[in-house]
C-alpha cells in the first residue's frame, strides 16, 4: 500500500496510522486510511457502508489464538476483488466477507479495502492454504 499524504483537521498525516483491531466493533468513515492489526481474539469488524475514497488494510501481526477474525462488508454482496493465497488466487464476487482463519494465517498475511461509494474492493495475500477466505 502506497503511503499518501492526507489532509485531515489541519493535520498532515505522512505515515500510515496503525491501530490494534476491536472486534465485535463498527469502522467508521473517520478509520479511513488506518492500518488495522490483526490478532488475538477471534470476532467480527464490520466495515461502514460503502463510501467513495474510503480505505483500509488489515494486517497480521501476532497469532489469533481462539477464533477467526471476520471482516465484514456491512452491506450485503458488496465485496469484490481477488485474494493470492498459497499462490492461487481466489475470487471474490459479491462476498459479504473476508476470513482471518484461525490456526492457518501468518505474520504479514493482509488485506487491502477501498471502497467506490458503491462496492468495496479487495486485495490480499495470504502464505498458508486457506488462510484467508471470502464468504457470502
Amino acid at each position: 500500500m502506497a503511503t499518501t499524504t492526507t489532509t485531515s483537521n489541519d493535520v498532515i498525516r505522512i505515515f500510515p496510522k496503525y491501530e490494534a483491531i476491536s472486534v465485535g466493533s463498527t469502522l467508521t468513515t473517520a478509520d479511513s486510511g488506518k492500518v488495522f492489526k490483526v490478532s488475538g481474539s477471534g470476532g467480527t469488524v464490520t466495515l461502514p457502508a460503502p463510501t467513495a475514497g474510503w480505505n483500509a488494510r488489515f494486517v497480521t501481526t501476532g497469532a489469533m489464538d481462539t477464533a477467526n477474525t471476520v471482516i465484514a462488508g456491512g452491506t450485503a454482496d458488496k465485496m469484490e476483488g481477488s485474494l493470492i493465497v498459497a499462490g492461487a488466487v481466489v475470487d471474490v464476487d459479491a462476498a459479504d466477507q473476508i476470513n482471518f482463519v484461525h490456526g492457518s494465517s501468518n505474520l504479514g498475511d493482509f488485506i487491502d479495502v477501498w471502497s467506490d461509494g458503491s462496492n468495496y474492493y479487495v486485495f490480499g495475500n495470504a502464505l498458508s492454504s486457506g488462510a484467508l477466505t471470502a464468504t457470502g
